[in-house]
């Protein structure tokens, strides 16, 4: 397999960290990487060869299997169209979002063939804590769910407002869109993409820019009637909380690793405490992780389902499509 990485910053590092553990697996030939502000790209003895113009006679030349687009939003749909144009199959990763808004979404989504798979970056699925979650619901442990909470956001740093973050040409949108295409993608998977917009609240409150800093949104859905999703650019504790009650239990989800602290999911069945014990004694602990792994094991279930030709485990495009149209619609709201 012959990899083009397009983008060398943090997400193409954690990639390539990523790939040198699966080399041998998935057989792993050539690696080239598209810069122009990164000199060097290595990772202990991969070491990527760096091109200095991308072209689409360079990804027919090299036989260019698979590119992984890690660049900030408003590159995206211009990469994705280059490496799209190729004659050769190819595969594309994305790194969320999808393009900068629903639009170029659309845009790239109509220069997919045949002979060419698009994947969408959305790995939280692929956390310890959520995959149990997830299975969790599926399998109707808690009940009949009644009620979603989603608590997620971070502080930025103080230097952010000379970033392409902090404005929307750039980045297409604020909260919602980056971090909130996470839980937003969560939410559709959980519900089978089943939700009505009900309430929606944005504010630049804290940086004064023109994408929105904070966001509540309240979503509805058969399965779930109460789904609250807060999300902020401005926690300066970074938080990322998941909590859900059903008629026969309820669960919470803490943490993403790093900053946020380890993944926890907890669950806990309705009036346990008539056990004699006190509530918080008759909950289990189902998973406490730092998720280190997650960008491999997302990468691993990709590249095995390219092989394979089974992708029910991964975001494809046409998943990304929805979130991405979901995302325009809360923005409209």
């Amino acid at each position: 397999m012959n990899i083009l990485f397009i983008g060398a910053g943090y997400m193409g590092k954690e990639r390539l960290k990523s790939l040198y553990n699966l080399k041998q697996k998935h057989k792993i030939k050539k690696l080239y990487f598209y810069d122009p502000k990164i000199k060097l790209f290595t990772y202990k003895t991969f070491k990527v060869e760096k091109i200095k113009k991308l072209s689409v006679q360079f990804l027919n030349l090299k036989k260019i299997n698979l590119c992984i687009i890690s660049t900030p939003h408003y590159l995206i749909k211009k990469y994705s169209l280059i490496c799209l144009k190729t004659k050769n199959p190819i595969n594309l990763i994305l790194e969320k979002p999808f393009g900068m808004n629903y639009k170029e979404s659309k845009e790239i989504v109509k220069k997919i063939n045949k002979n060419k798979k698009v994947f969408i970056a959305l790995n939280y699925r692929f956390f310890n804590g959520v995959k149990k979650m997830l299975n969790d619901i599926k399998s109707k442990k808690f009940g009949k769910i009644y009620s979603l909470e989603i608590n997620f956001g971070h502080g930025h740093n103080p230097k952010i407002l000379s970033s392409w973050k902090m404005k929307k040409k750039y980045a297409g949108g604020g909260a919602i869109l980056d971090p909130g295409i996470h839980v937003i993608n969560l939410i559709q998977l959980i519900t089978n993409n089943k939700v009505k917009i009900k309430y929606v609240y944005k504010k630049n409150n804290f940086w004064k820019t023109d994408v929105e800093d904070n966001a509540l949104i309240i979503l509805t859905s058969k399965k779930i009637p109460l789904i609250s999703i807060n999300l902020s650019t401005t926690k300066w504790r970074s938080t990322f909380d998941i909590s859900g009650n059903g008629d026969k239990g309820y669960w919470r989800l803490t943490g993403r690793g790093r900053s946020y602290g380890s993944q926890k999911y907890i669950t806990g069945k309705r009036w346990g405490w008539l056990s004699g014990k006190k509530q918080k004694d008759t909950e289990k602990i189902l998973s406490d992780s730092e998720e280190k792994l997650v960008f491999q094991t997302e990468l691993n279930e990709i590249l095995t389902a390219i092989r394979n030709n089974n992708f029910k485990k991964v975001c494809t495009y046409e998943e990304g499509l929805e979130t991405m149209k979901l995302i325009n619609k809360i923005y409209a709201s």
